[in-house]
């Protein structure tokens, strides 16, 4: 406007003037606008100078604005520069660009990240320069990485419930099938009235063992998600070493030459059980690794000793050992280096969890070339002096008490869980010995506990729909507080972070299922010995486990 009234001769110097104030005042104001704009805007020539820079630049490269103009666009961006340039010769050719960059913070925070607009400034077909726009997506960025790690994270989720659905239906079905082989067998022989007792035991015999089988899966699977758990009992290390090795003897007698030196005379704090699944384990693994020769070239060397305050066990072969890139691994659940032998990758983890329960190590060595060494290391307990004389301290009789006797001349017992086929099976185990009352539904047992009926013993199911164990007992103890030293619990390893702090706080005997008859058995004499039927606020007896 000034420059055609100044060319028509319409203005004076006054009023020219008046029209550059004006333009400051506009500049002014749309500058004031830029550095309000929550983004960098900026002008550069197309010599790469800066021609116009906001307030933002501050923000995101610690540089004020006014120190930008007339600096090439290469010492604002330094090692952008060279990531950056590609888009800033495509603009200077006339085309539009948009890009997004990871820039670090001035400041030595976490970097940002932000989405670039850079538009060509053309005039008669010749590009001047080009503007810039970048705004800040950092929230959004990481918000989308963060919904892609759950995306991930779920679909991990998806793979690792199929490979341990999988796995499990390896490990479960074989001794199942067993199991339902052998029932079906004795079932026919009974329908048909043609029973041959000595058959009819060793399919029982066989499909108890089946069911045990599926059992130590079941468990070793608890195993993996529950916390080092005290362990109290003293376990001769060398004599269960020795029986494992017996026990194991089919998976490598006619494969390798065992070469064994047992003599640590120590006794460790676990469970003789649980050790033995993790010694028999090492030594199939050992016994499978070894290639297809004749047994007097492969060999198996198990050595138990003392290591000053641990006794260590180690099992080594020289089969085909486990491949370098795999070697990390081998301890994770389902991992596993041998398909075609059937394993699922479950015992090397399984055994780790049992051995830090018991406060040692497993770990795996690579010796020589061609072979592998897992070693087992266990703190001592204590020394025997002796074989056959092993340092254990007196205790109370492994026996079961005998049964109490009530006024009708037994104990009575309740046994509430949610499925039939348990309150059946337990009435039968135990109705020899005591008057037995069931129930499978909570709310009713409830009732029943709030009546005139002393019970000597509660059994009592953890997980149950209505009322759960914990809340069962909870009611109680307001309506009926004297019953609650009778209750003992039976689990079938759900266990939840409430669930075990309820079993810490309440301290009452809990049974695993499947059950253990001899273990149950001792638990419901011992609880039922030490009932006290004429108080009705008796505390929580000593005597019960």
């Amino acid at each position: 406007m000034t420059s055609k009234m100044v060319a028509d001769g319409g203005a004076g110097p006054g009023e020219a003037r008046v029209e550059v104030d004006e333009l400051r005042a506009q500049y002014t104001l749309l500058r004031s606008l830029a550095d309000k704009v929550p983004a960098m805007l900026a002008y550069w020539g197309a010599d790469l100078r800066c021609r116009f820079a906001n307030r933002d630049y501050v923000r995101w490269f610690g540089v004020e604005p006014e120190a930008l103009l007339g600096h090439h666009i290469a010492e604002l961006l330094g090692p952008l520069y060279a990531l950056n340039q590609p888009y800033i010769e495509g603009a200077l050719r006339g085309e539009e660009q948009q890009f997004e960059r990871e820039i670090p913070d001035p400041g030595g925070g976490p970097p940002r990240y932000s989405l670039a607009h850079y538009s060509p400034d053309v005039v008669g077909g010749v590009v001047k320069g080009f503007f810039v726009l970048v705004t800040d997506i950092t929230s959004h960025k990481r918000a989308h990485e963060a919904q892609q790690r759950l995306d991930r994270q779920s679909m991990d989720r998806l793979a690792s419930l199929g490979t341990l659905a999988s796995g499990l239906a390896h490990e479960i079905n074989n001794p199942l099938g067993v199991t339902l082989a052998n029932l079906d067998v004795v079932l026919a022989g009974l329908a048909a009235g043609k029973v041959d007792l000595a058959a009819a035991q060793a399919a029982l015999v066989d499909a108890r063992e089946g069911a045990r089988r599926v059992s130590a899966v079941i468990q070793g699977m608890g195993l993996l998600g529950r916390g080092r758990a005290e362990v109290t009992t003293l376990v001769d290390v060398d004599e269960t070493l020795t029986d494992s090795l017996a026990v194991a003897a089919n998976t490598y007698r006619f494969r390798a030459r065992l070469q064994s030196s047992i003599a640590s005379q120590c006794l460790i704090r676990g469970d003789p059980a649980q050790l033995s699944q993790v010694f028999i384990h090492l030594l199939m693994n050992a016994a499978q690794a070894l290639p297809t020769r004749g047994p007097e070239e492969n060999w198996i060397h198990v050595d138990g000793r003392r290591e000053g305050e641990w006794v260590s066990v180690t099992f080594s072969d020289n089969g085909h050992g486990i491949p370098p890139e795999s070697q990390d691994r081998i301890f994770d659940p389902f991992f596993t280096t041998k398909r075609l032998e059937g394993g699922v990758g479950l015992g090397l983890s399984i055994s780790r969890t049992i051995v830090e329960a018991f406060g040692g190590t497993l770990t795996f060595e690579r010796p020589l070339e061609g072979s592998s060494l897992f070693r087992v290391r266990l703190p001592v307990a204590s020394v025997r002096e002796q074989r056959g004389t092993p340092a254990v301290p007196p205790g109370p009789p492994t026996s079961p008490p005998p049964v109490a006797a009530t006024s009708a001349g037994r104990a009575h017992l309740l046994i509430i869980d949610d499925e039939p086929l348990v309150t059946t099976s337990l009435r039968r185990v135990l109705a020899r010995d005591y008057e037995v009352d069931v129930s499978n539904d909570s709310e009713l047992a409830l009732t029943r506990l709030r009546g005139d009926t002393h019970y000597d013993v509660i059994l009592c199911d953890m997980m149950m729909p209505g009322l759960t164990g914990a809340e069962l007992y909870a009611q109680v103890a307001r309506d009926r507080p004297g019953l609650l030293p009778r209750f003992v619990f039976m689990t079938g390893g759900a266990f939840t972070d409430e669930v075990r702090t309820f079993l810490s706080t309440c301290q009452r005997p809990v049974v695993d299922k499947p059950f253990n008859l001899a273990a149950l058995k001792n638990v419901v004499s011992t609880c039922a010995a030490g009932r006290a039927p004429s108080d009705p606020v008796a505390a929580v007896d000593p005597a019960c486990p």
